[in-house]
């Protein structure tokens, strides 16, 4: 700690000290996801629009069907994200940040959005 920070409070010292870092990071997704409007994953619905935001895990292209897909993660869950008719596009990629808006779909056991809206966020 530099000499112009001020300390932090005992119970976030805490916390960091007895939590593990993948926590605290999940912790960190949810708040940005509830602070730039978006649900997080664990409240949303199948067939239901929403707008979500997380980091990019994973980016997988299908030659077989032309299809993208993009593993979002916010921390409360995980969605992919697949844009069909698409086998790359150039700022989705892992460990990005993105804002993404479509309707949630069941697919495999898991959740997808099909063809969202999306921004890359800093």
């Amino acid at each position: 700690m530099s000499t112009h920070e001020a300390p932090r409070p005992l119970g976030e010292r805490l916390r960091r000290y007895f939590w593990s870092p993948e926590r605290l990071e999940a912790e960190d997704l949810e708040k940005a996801a509830r602070d730039c409007g978006a649900t997080p994953l664990s409240q949303c619905r199948s067939r239901q629009r929403v707008t979500v935001r997380g980091t990019i895990t994973a980016v997988t292209s299908g030659d077989k069907n032309g299809w993208l897909s993009a593993e979002l993660n916010d921390g409360t869950g995980s969605v992919r994200l697949i844009w069909m008719g698409r086998t790359t596009i150039d700022c989705v990629l892992p460990g990005r940040h993105v804002k993404a808006t479509g309707r949630l779909a069941d697919l495999d056991g898991g959740r997808a959005i099909y063809n969202p809206e999306f921004e890359v966020l800093d």
